[in-house]
């Protein structure tokens, strides 16, 4: 007779705790960089999933099809070590076309879904990025982002932010993580305790935030509070000092933190991860082997470490003496070691399930969203405005040295659009000059900052259009603020959310700029 689901899945889990080493349990605890090798996890990379690694990000740029056969190659060699499998990671804010780069979906990022303020939409955003992620060898997404953005010179989040209030940041999380994780795929709310009031990129240095409690109680910790209650698998914690809430070392570092206001304040049973160890915000003074005993110490179940895996042997053994020392206590890797495999057991990696490589290929290529409620990712004014016969006709001139402009023209002439680009710089006089050599034609200026602040934003688009001709039929600003902020310039405006601070874009927010462009 056999075993209930739940005894199955509880022995499966003391075994595979039972018969892990000190050494491999550490390694359990470690993300870190996978290495290829002619398609294949190279040397680095197998010698650290033998070694018992927990977790690997994702490979980058390469098809849907070559990444399954990479993480089947993964699954392979675990089972071989008789370690638990890998879990594979990634940050799949707009789907795996984030990671692999021309791959799969193109989906929103968050701030078209704070666009939508539907929770519907949230959650089959999430579904299609979680089956498609399934489908390619995918367990982990380091999303939804629930931080709140209080201030407007905020310098990374940007799209990847739903860019609204605490409640709809709430809503609109908690739909998405139950979208991630109904669909096979474990979610992440990130970065506790909030990175929505800082205004220095923890990649680049140590954010020192000046919040108060009620502040924090008020707009940043009610996401991440709806996101437990949703049953969330895994935070993730920032890089951030809090001195007036008694946090002087980063919040990833931190046991007051993870211990007291995640475990005993929130109640939160599952995974707690670092963001990424390799960040200035920590690189800058601890090397990658201290900073993983730092946050392991703290409270973190994973240490994000994402470093190449040619060092995980390095970093356990220097844990290895660490728990020999007795700064780390063995019950504590133990109860770690177990949410990780209940993490596992979650999403069904309790058994030997191949990725369908046939399956995967069919993602290979680019794949649209095509979303009833598109257009609504993006932002118009002036809103009602009825059409634009101009545009609609399908003959215009994109004007902008981006790549959202030259995406939004080759995305425009697959649709039959007869666009031309002007690749130039946009700077004063520049439209009335593209105006004069393409007279009759409608242009459309294409401003595409990342992490400019929103009134930098505003200024330097009054300052390129101020004497635009009546040519100009509609401006596009890759931007996380609401059209009507720049409603001043006296011609239509498109603010869309298709770019992110490290210049990936997604279609999803092109077609959506397109699709209310020509409507």
């Amino acid at each position: 007779m056999s075993l209930p689901m739940v005894d199955q899945t509880e022995r499966w889990i003391d075994e595979q705790l039972g018969r892990m080493t000190p050494a491999q349990k550490l390694a359990q605890r470690l993300l870190v960089l996978p290495g290829v090798d002619a398609g294949r996890p190279d040397a680095a990379t197998c010698q650290a999933l033998e070694l018992g690694v927990g977790a690997l990000h994702s490979v980058t740029g390469m098809p849907a099809s070559a990444a399954a056969r990479y993480h089947n190659a993964v699954a392979r060699i675990c089972a071989d070590a008789a370690v638990p499998p890998a879990l594979i990671s990634g940050n799949l804010e707009s789907g795996v076309a984030y990671s692999l780069g021309t791959s799969g979906t193109h989906l929103p990022y968050p701030r078209g879904v704070g666009l939508a303020g539907d929770a519907e939409v949230a959650y089959r955003v999430a579904a299609a990025g979680a089956v498609e992620a399934r489908s390619v060898g995918y367990h982990w997404t380091f999303s939804p982002c629930v931080d709140v953005i209080s201030v407007p010179d905020d310098p990374i989040l940007g799209v990847r932010a739903y860019g609204v209030p605490a409640p709809e940041t709430a809503e609109l999380g908690s739909a998405q993580i139950r979208g991630y994780q109904d669909h096979g795929v474990l979610a992440t709310a990130k970065h506790f305790p909030g990175h929505g009031d800082s205004t220095v990129d923890s990649h680049l240095g140590l954010p020192r935030i000046t919040r108060s409690r009620a502040a924090y109680e008020a707009d940043h910790l009610p996401p991440f509070r709806a996101a437990v209650e949703a049953g969330v698998a895994t935070v993730m914690v920032a890089h951030l000092v809090l001195p007036e809430l008694g946090v002087a070392e980063p919040a990833s570092l931190s046991a007051r933190v993870n211990r007291g206001w995640l475990r005993s304040e929130l109640g939160f049973t599952g995974v707690i991860v670092t963001d990424s160890l390799r960040m200035a915000a920590i690189a800058d003074s601890h090397q990658p082997a201290t900073a993983a005993l730092l946050a392991l110490r703290a409270g973190a179940d994973v240490a994000n470490v994402k470093c190449p895996a040619e060092l995980a042997p390095q970093i356990v053994e220097h844990l290895l003496e660490a728990m020999a020392d007795g700064a780390l206590d063995e019950t504590e890797l133990d109860d770690s070691v177990r949410r990780l495999l209940v993490a596992r057991a979650r999403i069904g990696l309790d058994t030997n399930n191949p990725v369908d490589e046939n399956r995967a290929a069919g993602l290979d290529a680019a794949l649209a969203w095509n979303d009833e409620t598109r257009a609504g990712t993006v932002s118009i004014h002036p809103a009602g405005r009825g059409p634009w016969p101009s545009l609609a006709d399908g003959g215009f001139v994109v004007v902008g040295d981006s790549p959202l402009a030259r995406r939004l023209v080759e995305l425009g002439s697959r649709r039959g659009l007869r666009l031309m680009l002007e690749p130039d710089p946009l700077a004063e006089g520049i439209l009335t000059r593209v105006a004069a050599r393409h007279p009759g034609r409608p242009v459309v200026p294409v401003f595409c900052p990342r992490t400019d602040p929103v009134a930098h934003q505003r200024e330097s688009v009054h300052r390129v259009t101020a004497d635009a001709p009546s040519a100009v039929a509609a401006v596009v600003v890759n931007s996380v603020s609401s059209a009507e902020y720049f409603g001043e310039v006296g011609h239509p405006v498109v603010t869309t959310p298709a770019v992110d601070a490290f210049g990936i874009v997604t279609d999803a927010a092109v077609d959506a700029t397109l699709d209310v462009l020509c409507r």
